[in-house]
């Protein structure tokens, strides 16, 4: 009976673990987002012509950006100090709980959501993030 109860709870565990930091909105892209990239992006040093080379190449379709929503983390902050930025963001619009949002997805991983003066941020944060961003996440450690 301890050994069922046991393999019972660890069942659970290996269920639920991977969406215990998913994001719990209900969020419907409604348009056609597009690539935007920074005018004012300092192009001064090789390694910033290579970022805007990369994000010039970067795509995302809504599939991948529904399941960027469904797999990020909702931050009460921006989370601005654990994700790399990158000039590029593919930007549109959402309805997220009945409301019209709009939203920037930056090529660092963080989404940031904006209705009237209404922010919700979102960030990307786990290894099932990494192929869909410019610099995957790593908390900014050197």
């Amino acid at each position: 009976m301890i050994k069922y109860a046991l393999k019972s709870i660890i069942f659970t565990l290996v269920i639920s673990i991977p969406y215990s930091h998913a994001n719990q909105n209900q969020i419907e892209v409604i348009n056609n987002p597009v690539l935007k990239i920074s005018e004012n992006y300092s192009r001064t040093s090789p390694s910033d012509n290579l970022l805007i080379e990369e994000c010039k190449k970067w795509n995302l379709n809504k599939k991948v950006i529904d399941k960027i929503f469904k797999i990020s983390e909702q931050y009460e902050h921006s989370p601005y100090r654990e994700f790399y930025q990158t000039p590029c963001d593919i930007v549109g619009r959402a309805k997220l709980n009945n409301e019209i949002w709009d939203f920037h997805i930056n090529g660092g991983g963080i989404t940031t959501f904006t209705n009237d003066n209404k922010i919700i941020y979102l960030g990307c944060n786990t290894k099932e993030c990494e192929p869909f961003f410019i610099i995957p996440y790593d908390g900014m450690v050197p």
